[in-house]
Order: C-alpha cells, then sequence, then structure tokens
C-alpha cells in the first residue's frame, strides 16, 4: 500500500510527463503533416508539370498522332520547339547496319534514285565512308550515306517532321525522288504523310512508299539543292506545328507564280493541307501546298513582312 506522499509523488510525475508527450506527439503530427503535405504538393506540381509537357498544347492541332511520340513530346515550349527545329533532332533509335550486297536506293542525279546493290564499302583516311553501288539498269556510282536509302519501309517510331526520305511518286513511269518529312498523320490529313519533295512537289503518302536516307545530314536541308527551297522548308520547320495556310475553296480563282511570273489559275481540289489548281494558260493542273510562297498570297505578306523590317 502506497503513502500518501509516494502517491503524490507519482500523481507529479504523471503530470509531468502527460503535457511532454503531448507537446512531443503533436509537434511530431505537425511535422509529419507538414512533410507529408510539401511533399504530396512537390508531387502534384510534378505531375501537373509533367502532364503539360507530355501532352503538348501545340501538338492537338497538328501533328499531334501517336505516330510520333518524339514530334509530340518536343512541343513542351516554344524554345523546345525551335530548337528541336533548328537542329532536327532525330530520334534516339539505333541506325541500321550497311553491309555489302545489300540493296538501296542510291541518287542516281539530283531529284532522281534508283535501286541497286551495294558491292563495296571504301573507308577513306579521313574517316570519311562512300559506298559503291551498282544499279539494276546498269552503271556504278560512288556515294555518301546521305545518298542512299533503305529498302525496307520504316517504323512510325523513326519517323519525325524533318525526316529526309525517299518518296516513290505515283505516275504512268513511278520515280524515286528525295524530300523532307512535313506532316504526320492525322485524322485532318486522312492518316497520310505530307511530304515537300526536292523537285517543289508537295505529295501525301502512305507508309509504303516511304523510305529513309541512311546517314542524313546532321541538318538533312543541306541536301536540299534549291536555296529557295530550302529557305522554305526551313521557315516551315520554325514555324510547326503552326504553319501559315491559306484559306481555299473549289471554284475560287487564285494566281500562283510559275517561273518568275503570276499565272491565272482555279482551284479544282482541296486536300487537307493541299489544293490541286489548274492553269488557264495550258490547262495543266498542279498539286500546291496551302502555305507555298508561290500563292500570290503569301507573296503579298512576305512583301509587307519585308517592309515593315527595313
Amino acid at each position: 500500500m502506497k503513502t500518501p506522499s509516494s502517491a503524490n509523488t507519482d500523481a507529479k510525475s504523471t503530470a509531468m510527463k502527460t503535457p511532454s508527450s503531448a507537446n512531443t506527439d503533436a509537434k511530431s503530427t505537425a511535422m509529419k503533416t507538414s512533410n507529408s503535405a510539401s511533399t504530396d504538393a512537390k508531387s502534384t506540381a510534378v505531375k501537373t508539370l509533367n502532364g503539360k509537357s507530355s501532352s503538348g498544347e501545340t501538338s492537338t492541332p497538328k501533328g499531334g498522332s501517336s505516330v510520333c511520340v518524339v514530334s509530340t513530346l518536343c512541343q513542351s515550349t516554344d524554345k523546345d520547339t525551335k530548337t528541336v527545329h533548328n537542329t532536327l533532332h532525330p530520334p534516339s533509335v539505333p541506325q541500321e547496319e550497311i553491309t555489302v550486297g545489300m540493296t538501296v536506293l542510291a541518287r542516281r542525279r539530283a531529284i532522281c534514285w534508283k535501286w541497286g546493290k551495294i558491292t563495296e564499302i571504301v573507308e577513306r583516311e579521313d574517316n570519311v565512308v562512300k559506298y559503291k553501288v551498282s544499279f539494276e539498269e546498269k552503271g556504278k556510282v560512288l556515294v555518301s550515306g546521305h545518298h542512299i536509302g533503305f529498302q525496307c519501309v520504316p517504323k512510325v517510331t523513326q519517323l519525325f517532321v524533318g525526316s529526309r526520305v525517299v518518296v516513290k511518286c505515283p505516275g504512268d513511269e513511278p520515280k524515286f525522288c528525295p524530300g523532307i518529312l512535313s506532316e504526320l498523320p492525322t485524322r485532318k490529313n486522312r492518316m497520310r504523310f505530307l511530304v515537300f519533295l526536292d523537285d517543289h512537289a508537295s505529295i501525301y503518302v502512305g507508309l509504303p512508299l516511304l523510305h529513309l536516307v541512311c546517314r542524313p545530314l546532321t541538318d538533312p536541308l543541306d541536301d536540299i539543292p534549291d536555296n529557295t527551297l530550302r529557305d522554305f522548308i526551313r521557315d516551315y520547320l520554325k514555324a510547326w506545328p503552326y504553319p501559315p495556310l491559306s484559306q481555299y475553296s473549289v471554284g475560287r480563282p487564285i494566281n500562283i507564280e510559275l517561273n518568275g511570273v503570276l499565272k491565272k489559275c482555279e482551284v479544282v481540289q482541296v486536300d487537307s493541307s493541299l489544293i490541286q489548281v489548274v492553269f488557264q494558260e495550258d490547262q495543266h493542273k498542279e498539286w500546291i501546298y496551302r502555305g507555298s510562297t508561290r500563292l500570290e498570297h503569301i507573296i503579298s505578306i512576305k512583301e509587307k513582312l519585308k517592309l515593315k523590317k527595313d
């Protein structure tokens, strides 16, 4: 049996421990809550930021297809977009090996590529690699890696806006022409690829008609022979995914530049980013990109901008 003195001592001890313990528990709980809230806030902020950059606000209207993850992920900010389009970084995919005996498309003339086989790989002292190609239609040529294309159809993950490709152009005599990939498949363009060809033509094609250039230049645009076309595509890539486009309707009369002179035309068809026009002078038809610098409307805008700048 405890004495009154012992009971009082125990009571005082308990009373002193209780507030201290309560304060400690309260502080611990407050710290945990604060840390938890801070962690949750940081997590939410990161999720929000990641959500914005990965969804890509600029990727929805144009090129927002899952066909090329790289092209949509690179649209998070204007700064990132300009960096991508100025340097034209390809997706991080391993390069396919080029071997002797491989069937390839090789450049025979500036805008004419033909099928052939690699007969020899020449490695020079300056570390430059050349490929000797024997064409199916007779003849041989020694070319660089940016003047040969793979035989196989590329994977969609290898394609991005700015890719250097070779396209099989339909016609009475099908030909292969190099160009720059300028649109990825979307619902708006009926799931096709738009390509600006080196011969100034613009064409929509399906995946089976595309061939990737084996070893494109650091800046693929350097391989385009015409300066005017090169500058146009460079401006297009800087403005992508919002390049300037003029609206046209079937039957509308317009003026289009041909050999340095504006000619009268009429719109025959409208197909996504392209219009087909017929020239009144000789009735020949041509597909034109709706933002082409050959259109009178675009020419007028550029002249006004130039005057403002001057």
